[in-house]
């Protein structure tokens, strides 16, 4: 069985975040998409579903936004779903140590002022810093809004040290930093991507660092685009993988799935990641050069645990775990007994403990909470979950970066998407997004 070419301007495969990011652009270009999904859900990573023991809606990995998230807000917006996410009016984050300090990063500058000033003074007041310390901060950070940085081909480590910031201030200040937004540790990572972060968000105009915080499941926030699409002439396709691209002298002419159906186009854009793309690329001799690049790509774990208390749990959103191995903490709802808590850790770039048993896992952040909160202390963990997700994003680190690919290929007519591409971002949702309006302004 096969569907006509006439039927759809363009085959988008994936209905991750990139995908349905290059659906919304194609659509806006009056195009008629058809997104084919190998599973039965959408979101791709960004998803959510309900825990079987306590009824609860958990994400595979918890998810927060910025101010500067354009690209990923446009799609929330089409979709009808921004409302379902919290905006923080300044960004404000707490930080908590085992040992029992507390200090505030809180952006609010004299008579509510946003960007780089409100920044700059809440860097000023955070007593875990010595004067010493902020001052070399602030003067890094005046250094690098001036474009006075000149990152090359250096991790951010050594540019960091080229830039006179002492050990304790990359421990304390930009190592979370790094981890939260790049997935990597800071020996490991682009130091041109990290400044791209400081300039976009930290340090970006307005309220580009303020946080959105999604009140439901991320599922939830995509949960509209099946019908959204179909309204305007599109098509989603799922649980049907795509088994191999129809490439025929260096040209995109189709697609065969899984069951069989073949359905013909001369553009289509892979928003799937780098290790599906490799399956069904054809042994043809450009195809096997483009794998040897896609095989060349790192990946970096990030694991999320979600632990349930017997006893409520202060009144935070998210909250910085300083010096412990969990690095953030945000409080969710629960549908267990009264009284009881819901908390979802993340630990990026955990890939020293990422062969730990799930049970020891999860004691080992249970205790970090009840030292870093001494209202937990006598709280009694009544069930847990975690989750390992291997290859959470694509590792950036400074030959990645130069080696990313684009969104046009050698074979006419395919193109790519995913928070992996050229985008100049780090691997994240806004990323994602902006990579399928990249893919789509080209068709």
């Amino acid at each position: 069985m096969s569907l006509k070419k006439e039927t759809y301007d363009v085959i988008i495969l994936g209905a991750g975040v990139a995908g349905i990011s290059a659906a919304v652009h194609s659509i806006g270009r009056g195009l008629r998409p058809l997104v084919i999904e190998s599973t039965a859900n959408i979101g791709g990573r960004a998803r959510s579903f309900e825990d079987r023991v306590s009824g609860d809606i958990i994400d595979n990995g918890q998810h927060v936004m910025m101010g500067c998230y354009e690209s990923f807000f446009h799609v929330l917006t089409k979709l009808g779903t921004m409302k379902r996410v919290k905006k923080q009016e300044f960004l404000s984050i707490p930080f908590y140590f085992p040992d029992g300090r507390r200090d505030l990063l809180h952006a609010k500058g004299i008579g509510n002022m946003h960007g780089p000033l409100g920044m700059a003074l809440g860097f000023m007041k955070l007593s875990f810093l010595s004067w010493k310390e902020k001052r070399s901060l602030l003067y890094f950070a005046f250094r690098l809004k001036l474009g006075m940085c000149k990152p090359g081909s250096m991790t951010a480590m050594e540019l960091l040290l080229s830039e006179s910031q002492s050990k304790r201030i990359i421990d304390l200040v930009w190592t979370p930093v790094i981890l939260a937004t790049m997935n990597g540790k800071p020996e490991e990572v682009s130091a041109k991507i990290f400044i791209t972060v400081l300039r976009l968000a930290f340090f970006g105009s307005g309220d580009a660092s303020t946080l959105y915080i999604p009140q439901c499941g991320l599922s939830e926030l995509f949960e509209p685009f099946q019908e959204w699409l179909e309204k305007q002439g599109g098509l989603l396709i799922q649980s049907n993988g795509i088994d191999r691209l129809h490439i025929v002298d260096d040209r995109i002419k189709g697609v065969y799935l899984q069951d069989g159906m073949y359905i013909e186009s001369k553009q289509v854009i892979s928003a799937i990641p780098p290790h599906s793309l490799v399956k069904v690329l054809p042994e043809t001799s450009i195809s096997l050069s483009y794998i040897s690049q896609l095989n060349a790509i790192q990946y970096s774990p990030i694991i999320s645990l979600y632990l349930w208390f017997d006893r409520p749990f202060p009144a935070i959103d998210i909250a910085a775990i300083m010096e412990a191995s969990t690095q953030w903490v945000f409080q969710k709802t629960t549908k267990m007994r009264d009284g009881s808590s819901l908390l979802a850790l993340t630990i990026s770039a955990g890939n020293d403990i990422i062969h730990s048993s799930t049970e020891e896992l999860a004691h080992a952040c249970a205790t970090e909470i009840r030292l870093c909160f001494p209202e937990m202390n006598d709280a009694q963990l009544l069930h847990w979950k975690v989750i390992k997700e291997r290859m959470a994003t694509v590792l950036i680190d400074p030959d990645t970066e130069n080696a990313r690919l684009n969104s046009t290929t050698p074979i006419t007519g395919l193109l790519l998407a995913g928070d992996w591409t050229n985008t100049g971002l780090p691997a994240t949702l806004e990323s994602a997004a902006l990579s399928g309006k990249l893919a789509a302004s080209l068709l």
